[in-house]
């Protein structure tokens, strides 16, 4: 199956956010297995959220906030592991 995730990425002071969207529901199950491997190895525990947008969009967010990952480059690295762990080369 051809992988169709979408990576966008959005920062402001003390927060990134990592948002994957995809149109086939199936990719979710493949998403959090990747993002608990990536948690597993880094030590790191964001916060993940689900939504649908329809029958078509579906979204997976992964979000950073605080001290804790924003003042090191923890959260780039996760967000870099998780992007390569599913294929995805390219962020909008």
């Amino acid at each position: 199956m051809e992988n169709n995730i979408i990576a966008i990425v959005r920062m402001e002071e003390g927060y990134m956010r990592l948002t994957l969207e995809y149109m086939n529901p199936i990719f979710k199950t493949e998403i959090c297995k990747n993002i608990a491997k990536v948690e597993k190895i880094l030590n790191i525990y964001p916060e993940v959220l689900h939504r649908y947008d329809g029958q078509t969009k579906c979204f997976t967010s992964v979000e950073f906030s605080g001290d804790d990952y924003i003042c090191d480059r923890t959260c780039g690295e996760f967000i870099d592991e998780v992007m390569h762990g599913l294929g995805v080369k390219e962020l909008v």
